[in-house]
């Protein structure tokens, strides 16, 4: 997995590899570039998905389908999962999130909930239904420092080689 310029050369979008296929995964509605990062043995990859602006969020792609990570935490979380840098086998993410109430960037690991559904923060969560959180923008100073840390350029990625 990785990132790849597309043609025209104005953004880059995360794209899978596989059997010598490569698979554009796009990005998330409404954004312009995107980058992957991590896969797991199950085929599950994670990155993140950006707006012209900057304003990033993390992403799970399965099966064909990009979700923001943002609409699978519990109601009420501070936390906005910005980046989404590797998931294991049991479907653990590990990335770096905005902590709202205070501006910070944070580590973070996001867990999956159990079929059976038996701890009660999993279960409250499985009540609510979340299809898309809004949007966050991001402040000045945490977009310039995704663009710093990741390569980005105003209208999307490059290539930053050792």
């Amino acid at each position: 997995v990785g990132a790849s310029d597309l043609p025209g050369d104005n953004t880059g979008h995360a794209f899978l590899w596989q059997k010598g296929v490569v698979t554009d995964l796009g990005t998330l509605a409404g954004d312009f570039s995107s980058a992957a990062f991590g896969i797991n043995d199950n085929g599950q990859v994670v990155g993140l998905s950006c707006d012209q602006s900057g304003n990033c969020r993390a992403f799970l792609w399965e099966s064909g389908v990009m979700t923001d990570l943002n609409a699978l935490t519990p109601p009420g979380s501070s936390l906005y999962l910005l980046i989404a840098n590797d998931i294991n086998s049991w479907g653990e993410i590990v990335g770096i999130a905005l902590d709202q109430s205070n501006g910070e960037p944070l580590a973070f690991v996001a867990v999956p909930c159990n079929e059976d559904v038996s701890d009660q923060a999993c279960s409250d969560a499985a009540q609510t239904v979340v299809t898309e959180r809004p949007k966050v923008v991001l402040p000045d100073k945490a977009r310039k420092g995704l663009r710093q840390q990741l390569g980005f350029r105003q209208l999307g990625l490059r290539f930053v080689t050792p």
